[in-house]
């Protein structure tokens, strides 16, 4: 009779008391990781101060892409797709007007390019067509196309996207587009083509109505995504005018634009040398959304008539806030004392972001906090921006009446939106380093308590903290160069950088040249970077020190709890084989098991292969004996794939299933030899080795 026994036989037995599975897979829609602006990600437990450095951490990967890329990454875990299984997936745009949804762990025959899609032809630049107040438009070359962050609709499935398009020598459009995150493909009602209209009789309006005009507006701001409805922002090229700025409303689930949900922030405006303006730019930043779906929307430089009690409708240089009730309604609004000074010398205050800030004792919990181009710090409360709800003080008192401002600390130029960990306040202004500011009982220190070594160029960068809970942070920012640098800091020592891509020999982690505004997006053991033509992958260089500290955290660099032949939780699988096999090495169990089947008349051997474990060999063998000799059937590397030892063997593989670190296929070698025969023995078991 013909006996078929598996070299490798698992037993389960008692378990040393370890923690459940740390894992806490993270996804990021939006810019800046969610609506409040925060930029925080706390759910992070593999990287932390101890290991991001150049020995342990740097570029494990990059893709090609065919444009520059202004807008942020996003970031979606755990998505399975139609035919490629499951994955996280990176999606990028660029100024080519093309979105990518990549493999976000593995750029090997498991992963790579997921789908692509491009949205139509882009506006080249240089060019006198548009932006051009000083001659040629050149602020974004070659290209523009796609410059804004897009947002994901997850439950519905959509990521949305706003594209510059140009028809012809001269004619150009904006378009909002909802593709499936699954396959890049237009939503039956998309795209949309922008078009709006706001009563008014400012500068390019007729008979009492603005229109908008496509080639004088940029869509900078990051698309927001709040109570249902998708919400596009606008500014100028350039200060080229006539502009405005505008913010318009469409329902995700159709693109319709909705009645009432168009604003315009310099309506009525016809004086002075620059009428109407008041640009949304914020560097690329949301607008922020409180849990009753407000806007919170900083205008930059524009006619400002909106004086206490004159019911003016220009906001120029102002923070507002929209309501979302029945339309978009101004609810609250603040205006600097020194506007007039900061539109006469370019000095806009909506040159950056809002964030919002955790609840905070004192009578003002609900606060956020924001900085323009002369560097004032703002600190407000949401709930009512200014103390007399006056909303500009026009005295000639020198002071606003918001919780606190803090003149002097950031220099002139702040184009980032900063971030919030462990009671302090972070910013990387223009040109300046990056400085800590300590939040105590609702209130910032006037002076930074930790600066860093190294001064950020134009436009200074935006920050964002990777941590677990409120351990083990790592503030990342990047630096505008040529090339652009990837950069890391411990949040409680902002004095020595833990690392920095241009640090490791050979140019290891070396990026292309920088884009402005771009921002580092941290989650679930890597860091993502978009820079000119290519999006780079950063992360743990052992594959088997990502597993580790994915399950272990503190305790990954004990090998008497991780070494390769250590078995924590006493299962009788050791670790080399629970990492091989994308076994939980934590949770005794039978998940991912070796097993065989007769199919017809041969056997096949069936395992799950760790798709991270690039650094294992799996060698499939039989023999006729116990004692061997054993004769390889497959081997697999990274490098080769599946070969074939023996004549007439096979491989297949699944899709993948699960994500990474445990991200694995289901592995199927078939025995070309005939097992019904009746004759003779023949064992089969996995060798699995670094």
């Amino acid at each position: 009779m013909k006996r078929l026994k598996l070299g490798i036989v698992l037993t389960w037995v008692g378990a040393l008391a370890l923690p459940a599975n740390p894992l806490t897979l993270v996804s990021v829609p939006t810019y800046h990781y969610d609506n409040g602006r925060t930029g925080l990600n706390t759910n992070e437990t593999i990287l932390s101060p101890a290991n991001v450095n150049t020995n342990t951490f740097g570029k494990l990967f990059s893709y090609g892409v065919d444009g520059y890329v202004y807008a942020q990454p996003l970031y979606l875990a755990n998505l399975t797709l139609p035919v490629r299984g499951t994955h996280n997936v990176l999606f990028i745009a660029t100024e080519h007007n093309s979105v990518y949804a990549f493999d976000a762990d593995n750029n090997g025959p498991e992963g790579g390019l997921l789908w692509q899609t491009n949205l139509g032809q882009s506006a080249t630049t240089p060019t006198t067509n548009f932006g051009n107040r000083s001659g040629s438009y050149n602020n974004i070359v070659p290209e523009v196309g796609i410059t804004s962050t897009p947002v994901i609709d997850r439950v519905a499935g959509w990521i949305y996207v706003d594209t510059f398009n140009q028809q012809g020598a001269s004619t150009y459009s904006h378009s909002i587009h909802a593709l499936n995150i699954t396959n890049g493909v237009e939503a039956p009602f998309s795209p949309v083509l922008v078009t709006a209209s706001y009563p008014g009789t400012g500068v390019s309006s007729t008979n009492g109505v603005i229109s908008f005009i496509a080639k004088q507006e940029i869509q900078r701001a990051a698309l927001t995504l709040a109570g249902g409805n998708v919400y596009l922002a606008f500014a100028g090229y350039a200060d080229t005018d006539p502009y405005h700025g505008w913010v318009m409303g469409y329902s995700a689930s159709n693109l319709v634009q909705l009645t009432n949900y168009v604003f315009n922030t310099t309506p009525n405006s016809t004086n002075g040398a620059n009428p109407g303006e008041g640009g949304i730019w914020i560097s690329g930043c949301g607008l922020s959304v409180d849990d009753n779906t407000n806007l919170y929307v900083p205008i930059g430089n524009g006619s400002f008539t909106a004086t206490n009690g004159s019911a003016g409708t220009d906001y120029g240089d102002s923070l507002v806030k929209l309501s979302t009730t029945n339309g978009l309604a101004v609810a609250d609004y603040f205006t600097p004392y020194n506007q007039a000074t900061l539109q006469t010398v370019d000095q806009d205050f909506g040159s950056g972001g809002c964030m919002f800030l955790p609840d905070q004792p004192g009578p003002y919990p609900h606060l956020m906090v924001c900085a323009g181009k002369e560097g004032r710090i703002y600190l407000i409360n949401r709930d009512q921006f200014t103390s007399d709800n006056g909303h500009f003080n026009a005295s000639t008192n020198p002071v606003d009446y918001v919780v606190q401002t803090i003149p002097g600390q950031l220099g002139a130029g702040c184009f980032d939106t900063p971030v919030f960990f462990n009671g302090s306040v972070f910013f990387a202004a223009s040109g300046r380093q990056l400085k800590a500011f300590a939040l105590t009982n609702g209130l910032l220190t006037t002076n930074p308590i930790s600066i860093g070594p190294r001064s950020f160029g134009s436009p200074g960068a935006t920050p964002v903290v990777s941590a677990n809970s409120t351990n083990n942070g790592v503030i990342w920012a990047m630096a505008n160069a040529n090339p652009a640098v990837l950069t890391a800091y411990n949040p409680t020592n902002l004095t020595t950088e833990l690392y920095n891509s241009a640090q490791a020999a050979l140019n290891r982690d070396r990026l292309t040249n920088g884009v402005k505004f771009t921002l580092p997006v941290t989650v679930n053991g890597k860091v993502y970077v978009g820079n000119q033509y290519r999006v780079s992958v950063f992360g743990l260089l052992s594959p088997s020190d990502n597993w580790k500290y994915a399950y272990f955290g503190t305790n990954a660099t004990n090998a008497a709890v991780t070494g390769d032949t250590a078995d924590p939780d006493s299962d009788g699988a050791v670790n080399l084989l629970e990492y091989a096999l994308a076994n939980d090495p934590t949770v005794p169990g039978p998940d991912g098991i070796i097993f065989g089947n007769i199919v017809g008349n041969q056997f096949q051997l069936q395992f799950h292969r760790n798709v991270s474990a690039s650094d294992i060999t799996y060698t499939a063998q039989y023999a006729n004996s116990l004692n061997g000799p054993w004769t390889n059937l497959m081997t697999y590397t990274r490098a080769t794939g599946w070969v074939a030892n023996t004549g007439g063997a096979t491989a297949s593989e699944s899709v993948p299933f699960d994500v990474s670190p445990d991200q694995y296929v289901e592995v199927t070698i078939t025995d070309p030899a005939d097992v019904t025969s009746g004759t003779g023995n023949r064992f089969f078991r996995l060798s699995v080795n670094r």
